[in-house]
Order: C-alpha cells, then sequence, then structure tokens
C-alpha cells in the first residue's frame, strides 16, 4: 500500500526494554497527557524509531541503549489501553527495521530533541537517515542474485529512488528482514532443527519466517521472526510446530512424519540468539499458538 510522505516526518522514542506496554515493531503504548495530541496528529504519517540509550539494559537502566535510528513505519488507529484510559495503543503500520541502525551522531537531529519522545523532524533530516540504514543493501544488486547471495532479481536497491517507493517495495523489506533475521541474528542456523547449510558463497538455506504473518499484523521486526529450513518454515506456517514461550517446541500429535521429528534439535528446545531482546516476543508466539497451530500448546 502506498501512503503519503508529507513535509515532515515523525519520530517516536522506544527503548529495548520499554517503560510502558509496546509490541516490537506492533504497538505503541503511551501517556495520553503527555503525547495524544502529538500521536493524533501523526496518524497516517511516516515515523522513524529511535532507541535511545537509556532502557537499553533494563527498564530503569541509563544506559546500553543503541542511541540510534532503528526503523520506520506508518501510523495507523488510535485506541485506549482498556485496563488504564490514562494510556492509549497507537498501531504502527508496515513496521519496517533498517538493515544498520543509524547513530544520532551520523544525522542531522540534535539528541537534546529527542529528550521529548514524540516529535518530528523535516522530510529531507528522515531520508537522509533512511538511505544511511540502508547502505548494507547496497552490493546486493544483480550480480548478487546470480551468485546466490539474494532472492530478489532487481538492483533492489537503488537507494536513490523516491524514499517512498523503496520503503513500501515488497522486495526491499524482504530482503532486510531476511538479512536482519537469518544472517545477522540466527547466523544461517535453523532456530527448530539447529542445522546450518550454505552455498558455496556462503547463503543460508535457511528461510526468515514472520511468526505473526504480515498479513495479519505481524511487523518486519527481528522479536516477529524466526531462521527456519524450507521443510521447518512450511510446517510452522501450517501449524504443525510451534514455540512455548521459553523456547520449548511443540507438534501435533499427527500429521508429521518421524523424519521430521528426528530433525528436531534434540533437547527440545529451539536454538535461540544469545540475547533475549533479538529473540522472539511471547506476544507473537502466543499469536502463533492460539491462531495457527493445530495441536495443543
Amino acid at each position: 500500500m502506498a501512503y503519503p510522505i508529507g513535509d515532515t516526518v515523525g519520530i517516536l522514542v522506544t527503548r529495548r526494554f520499554p517503560q510502558y506496554k509496546d509490541q516490537p515493531g506492533r504497538l505503541y503504548h503511551y501517556p495520553k497527557a503527555k503525547y495524544h495530541e502529538r500521536i493524533l496528529g501523526l496518524r497516517g504519517k511516516l515515523i522513524l524509531a529511535y532507541e535511545p540509550r537509556r532502557g537499553g539494559t533494563s527498564a530503569t537502566s541509563v544506559g546500553g541503549g543503541r542511541s540510534a535510528f532503528v526503523g520506520a513505519a506508518f501510523l495507523g488507529d488510535v485506541y485506549d489501553d482498556p485496563d488504564d484510559p490514562s494510556h492509549a495503543f497507537v498501531v504502527l503500520r508496515d513496521y519496517w527495521e533498517l538493515p544498520a541502525p543509524v547513530p544520532i551522531g551520523e544525522t542531522d537531529v540534535a539528541g537534546k530533541s529527542l529528550e521529548s519522545a514524540v516529535r518530528e523532524i523535516p522530510r529531507i533530516v528522515a531520508e537522509d537517515i533512511l538511505k544511511k540504514g540502508l547502505a548494507p543493501l547496497a552490493p546486493m544488486t544483480t550480480s548478487a542474485v546470480r551468485e546466490g547471495l539474494v532472492d530478489v532479481s532487481l538492483p533492489l536497491l537503488e537507494i536513490d529512488r523516491p524514499i517512498r517507493e523503496v520503503i513500501s517495495s515488497r522486495a526491499v523489506r524482504d530482503t532486510t528482514f531476511r538479512f536482519r533475521v537469518v544472517e545477522l541474528v540466527y547466523q544461517g542456523r535453523c532456530a527448530l532443527t539447529g542445522i546450518k547449510m550454505t552455498n558455496g558463497n556462503g547463503r543460508a538455506e535457511a528461510d526468515a519466517a514472520h511468526i505473526r504473518p504480515v498479513a495479519s499484523g505481524g511487523p518486519d521486526h527481528i522479536r516477529n521472526g524466526l531462521a527456519l529450513s524450507k521443510t521447518i518454515h512450511w510446517a510452522f506456517d501450517r501449524g504443525l510446530l510451534s514455540l512455548q514461550d521459553d523456547g520449548r517446541i511443540v507438534t501435533v500429535e499427527r500429521g508429521i512424519d518421524d523424519t521430521v521429528r528426528k530433525l528436531l534439535v534434540s533437547s527440545g528446545r529451539a536454538v535461540l540468539p544469545s540475547d533475549p531482546l533479538d529473540g522472539p516476543h511471547a506476544s507473537f508466539l502466543k499469536w502463533h499458538r492460539e491462531n495457527v497451530f493445530k495441536g495443543v500448546a
């Protein structure tokens, strides 16, 4: 879907350990008294997600964050928190993680201005940030496709195209998602089998699987992703396999061949990233168990 991009772009400050009830890449939770009018003014607009230094190792920590722009989305519907009407949620539509975080020191945004969790910046400044975040994809041209390193067959990454076209391109989004999930976080290894296979050029066999599909409101965010071999990906998407919040693998009683069961890690627990903030978010796993999994969780 194409969205208009106006003269200004919003910024939402979001911590790795949020103070509120955020869902990564999907919902932003905020106190209405401070930010409601600003959020309402940004509905339908492009926003950038900024991760501050505070809240990087715990909700109360003063450090550990990346001080960088980490993603982009369009603001959608706003609704009151049913458990606390003094707070509200805004839906992040078409959230997309940047292939590389962009440190604030490499931008024209003043760090002091981000003491407010919601603000606006000129579009030209935001476009510069997005292009810097896209830089890791620049080498992924048609020659890389021929060598089997990427799936798409366009010089994808003409990042000089209008930024609206770039961030709404499914090819760009899929390539970014795979780059971050398979290559960076899982390092080419299937989370449910522990198997890592690569071709002669080092491209991993594993797919980047969405836990909550994009078609069902799932974001292109690493915490909504798993690296899965193609057979396991097929089974996961059809509800034959799922994960508990603690990483335990659950399967249907019937429907999976014993040879496939034997491929699963012998411990019964998925091979997940060492940093839990790179691993699957509980809200997405819960959605998969309740809406896709055909067994008893």
